[in-house]
This record gives structure tokens, C-alpha cells and sequence, in this order.
């Protein structure tokens, strides 16, 4: 456990500190390849740990507090005179001595670059041979979206509104674009029959609520290489569980005085005794407990179900069922890479278009806790996972660098064609302004993502 969580923080180490690197070496090319002096290329905050000056008088230096990183270029009035001497020796300029279109291009590269390093990842993935699973459905949650549906375990899912689905990753993508409608079309067959037949899934307001995670699960499927393991892993403050005096940790073993079965079968026992007294057996340091609980009333995926606020832990096995290894040649791969990218741009945008229409819980909002649990998880698991989660990670970066939100990317993009448009820039103090509402906003943001993470632990 302690290895796991010391591997998870170094990863999320290596792989913050890569893309930031990636995201500053865009600005930095681009601003070097036009001759602008750079006085300081930064990897993180705080301390300086390693620090090198170039022939150009530029320092490049790597802090203690990896989260974050910049290029600093000073204009003509804030300039030292050690500095004028790197300048004059190899004739810099200045950044704001620059016309409108360099200004641009080097602001914009840096999200740029973080998009063009994920289509490089993609690009050698695709070219090594990328394994994927078919979307078989390994178990399903009672009562359910997908059980009402009538999806059982063991099938595959062909089609959703006529979109062919090859993986889990393309079933996850068309239901993020789908989430805002009503319902769902889909074309499924069993593993061991060709026989197709068709499903609809219902999108009630409670899915809409609580995809906290995983749109995939929070329909009840639990694709084919997972099982759910009746340990213990969270409970829900102010619960039936918490009440009874469940601890993270127990072991269900009986219910009733019957041998715990599968997850499916308890919850079905739970849901059929609402409002009543159930006993429970766990295993609790190495001794059978008894507990009694009452499960409530709560309209989950409209109907009513025992909620006790039990979460149970997830394990993941490997299952070559429906595997097959995607492999092209370089020309090949480098189209699939492009496709990928764009693809996953796309779905980016309506993810964020989503968050502010409704249709995504703000809940959904990963921080660094769960980008170092995940990065650290695939990791150990698959190293080509790994760098897909590093390409997509990437992508993310540039995308939200691109928002139009001032100390981004994207909001000195938008002063840039603001003073291009009127012939003016806005005053120091309305500046000053909106940063500081975007620093809020951002904060604001930090701060759910935060709280997501901890909820989660």
C-alpha cells in the first residue's frame, strides 16, 4: 500500500512535470526561432533546485513544487543592464516590440505543442500495436439503468444509436455526447451467439446526476476484467452504513445467514427489504461480526432501492476475452493519431460545454489526487495505458489553456485580438480586474476538483 501510494506520487511527478515542460518548450521554440530574449524558462514554483544559464542569457530552472511553470520574457522597460548585454552581443528582440501575428504564434504554442505531443504519442502507440477490448459487460448493478434495460453479463455492445462501439473507450466517448438526451439506442449481441438484438437505455435526471466518474458504471455496467470484491472501500457520511457502525475494511460474508454471492444478488436483497431490519456478517480482523442495519428509501435510476452507502472495491483482472491487438503501419498510424487527437478534442469541448449547460455534474472534475492514483495505476498495469493517459492528459492541458480566461493561454490570446480590433489596449486597472475574477473563478475550480479527489479517498 505505502509503495503504491510513494509510485503514484512519483509518476504523477514525472508526468505533470513532462507536459508542463512540453506546454513552456512550445512558447520557448517559437519565441527563440523568432529571436526574442527569454530570461527564464521554469519547470514548477518555489525553491530552485537545478538552475543552468545558455549563451543567450536565458535561465532554465527546475523548482521544488512541480505544479505549474513559465517563460519570462521582459519587455524594453523592465530590463537590467547584464541583460542589455545578451541582448545587444546577439541582437534579441523584445516581445512587445512584436507585430500582432508573433505575438499569437507564440502564445499559441504552447497549447499547440501540448496537442502535437499527444498525436506523437499516439502516432508510436499505434504503430507498436495497441491491445483493446471488445465492450464486454462483465457484471451489472441491480436495478440499474442497464439492468431495466435488460443487459445481462457476458454481453457485447455492437452499436450505440448506430455508431459502431470496437472498445470501451468509443462507448464512453458517444455516451459523454449523448448525456444531455433522454435515452439511448443500442445494438448488442451475447459473446457466444452472432444474434444481435436491440436495448434502450433510459437517461433519467439521477444518471445525469451522479455519472461522478465514469459514465459507464453509473449506468451499472462494470466492463468485462473487473469484478466488484465485497471489501469495503468508502462510506457514505450520514448513512445507514455509517449509523450501523460498517468500517472500511469489513468483509461482507453473509447476509441473512446466507454465503454472500455476488454484488448483484445483495443489492437485490437490500432492495427488497426497504425500511427493514437486515443482518449483515463481515469479516473484521479476522472475526465474523454481526450487523444490523435499515436500509432507506432513495430513488436512484428512478426506482426505489435499499440505500445503505456501502462502496465496495473494485479489482481488476486480466481477461483476454474480445482482446485484439491494433497494430498499422507508420503512415497508417500517424493518420490514426491525427484522428484520435481530433476525436478526443472534441469530446473535450462538449465535456466542457456540458459542465456549464448542466448535463455534466461539476462532480465529475478530477484534481491531482486522481490523476496521480490513475497515472500510478496504469503505470503498473500497462505502460502503452500509461502514455495514452499521458496523450490525453495532454490534450486536456491545451485545450483549457485555449479558454479564454486571462492568466491562460487563451486570455492573453484574447487581449491580444481585443488591442488588434479597437487599436487600443484596455487599462491597467480593468486588467487587473479581470484577472483577479479569473483567478477566483480558477480557484474556484481548483477547489471542487479538490474536494472530488478527497471525497473519492
Amino acid at each position: 500500500m505505502l509503495f503504491n501510494v510513494i509510485w503514484d506520487i512519483i509518476i504523477f511527478i514525472i508526468t505533470l512535470s513532462t507536459l508542463i515542460m512540453v506546454h513552456e518548450f512550445g512558447h520557448f521554440y517559437v519565441a527563440r526561432y523568432f529571436n526574442i530574449y527569454i530570461e527564464c524558462f521554469s519547470i514548477g514554483f518555489g525553491k530552485k533546485i537545478l538552475q543552468y544559464r545558455d549563451k543567450y542569457g536565458t535561465s532554465f530552472v527546475i523548482r521544488l513544487i512541480p505544479l505549474g511553470g513559465y517563460i519570462k520574457m521582459p519587455d524594453n522597460h523592465h530590463i537590467t543592464t547584464n541583460q542589455i548585454k545578451y541582448i545587444n552581443k546577439y541582437k534579441l528582440l523584445y516581445f512587445n516590440h512584436l507585430v500582432f501575428l508573433k505575438k499569437f504564434l507564440i502564445i499559441l504554442s504552447g497549447p499547440l505543442f501540448n496537442l502535437i505531443f499527444a498525436i506523437m504519442i499516439y502516432w508510436s502507440i499505434f504503430f507498436i500495436g495497441l491491445p483493446i477490448h471488445k465492450p464486454i459487460i462483465g457484471e451489472i448493478y441491480y436495478s440499474s439503468l442497464a439492468d431495466t434495460a435488460g443487459l445481462t453479463p457476458n454481453t457485447i455492445i455492437k452499436k450505440i444509436n448506430g455508431i459502431k462501439t470496437s472498445d470501451w473507450d468509443t462507448v464512453n466517448t458517444i455516451l459523454i455526447q449523448n448525456v444531455h438526451k433522454d435515452f439511448i439506442d443500442l445494438e448488442v449481441s451475447n459473446i457466444y451467439s452472432d444474434i444481435l438484438s436491440k436495448k434502450k437505455i433510459i437517461l433519467t435526471k439521477n444518471f445525469i446526476k451522479n455519472n461522478k466518474n465514469n459514465l459507464i458504471t453509473s449506468l451499472g455496467i462494470l466492463p468485462k476484467g473487473f469484478i466488484i470484491y465485497p471489501i469495503i472501500t468508502q462510506i457514505i457520511t450520514q448513512s445507514p452504513a455509517e449509523k450501523a457502525k460498517f468500517y472500511v475494511g469489513d468483509e461482507i460474508v453473509k447476509i441473512q445467514n446466507k454465503n454472500f454471492t455476488n454484488w448483484y444478488n445483495f443489492q437485490k436483497i437490500i432492495s427488497n427489504n426497504i425500511n427493514k431490519s437486515i443482518l449483515i456478517t463481515v469479516k473484521r480482523n479476522k472475526k465474523n461480526i454481526n450487523i444490523i442495519l435499515n436500509p432507506n428509501k432513495e430513488y436512484l435510476y428512478n426506482k426505489k432501492n435499499g440505500f445503505i452507502g456501502l462502496i465496495p472495491q473494485i479489482l481488476h483482472y486480466r481477461d483476454n476475452t474480445g482482446l485484439t491487438i491494433y497494430k498499422y503501419n507508420i503512415y497508417q498510424s500517424f493518420i490514426k493519431a491525427i484522428s484520435k487527437t481530433y476525436i478526443l478534442i472534441k469530446l473535450m469541448l462538449v465535456i466542457i460545454a456540458n459542465l456549464f449547460h448542466g448535463s455534466i455534474s461539476f462532480h465529475s472534475i478530477n484534481g491531482p489526487i486522481s490523476i496521480a492514483r490513475n497515472a500510478g495505476i496504469l503505470s503498473r498495469d500497462n505502460y502503452l495505458y500509461y502514455f495514452m493517459f499521458l496523450a490525453l492528459i495532454s490534450i486536456n492541458l491545451g485545450i483549457i489553456n485555449l479558454l479564454p480566461i486571462p492568466v491562460l493561454d487563451g486570455g492573453q490570446i484574447s487581449f491580444l485580438l481585443y488591442t488588434k480590433i479597437t487599436g487600443h489596449k484596455l487599462s491597467k486597472r480593468t486588467q487587473e480586474l479581470i484577472y483577479n475574477i479569473s483567478l477566483i473563478f480558477l480557484f474556484l475550480i481548483m477547489g471542487i476538483a479538490l474536494i472530488n479527489d478527497f471525497s473519492q479517498l
